[in-house]
């Protein structure tokens, strides 16, 4: 029963702008906003950590992509 519900949403046709729209939904939840906006902008999301009133730039673990 559950497969046959499947194939028939797999096996109907799409137009173009529901292809695009899934495809947009699909690489917002790959990438993040975020990160799709800093590369489709070419600028650099630098984030800011709040101590005691005074901005910082995040440093030590955890503050880059890898942790380190």
């Amino acid at each position: 029963m559950q497969s046959e519900n499947m194939r028939d949403r797999l096996s109907a046709e799409i137009t173009r702008k529901q292809f695009l729209q899934f495809m947009g939904g699909a690489l917002l939840m790959v990438f993040g906003l975020d990160n799709l906006i800093s590369l489709l902008t070419g600028q650099k999301i630098e984030k800011h950590i709040y101590i005691n009133g005074n901005a910082q730039a995040g440093h030590g673990f955890g503050s880059s992509k890898f942790g380190v």
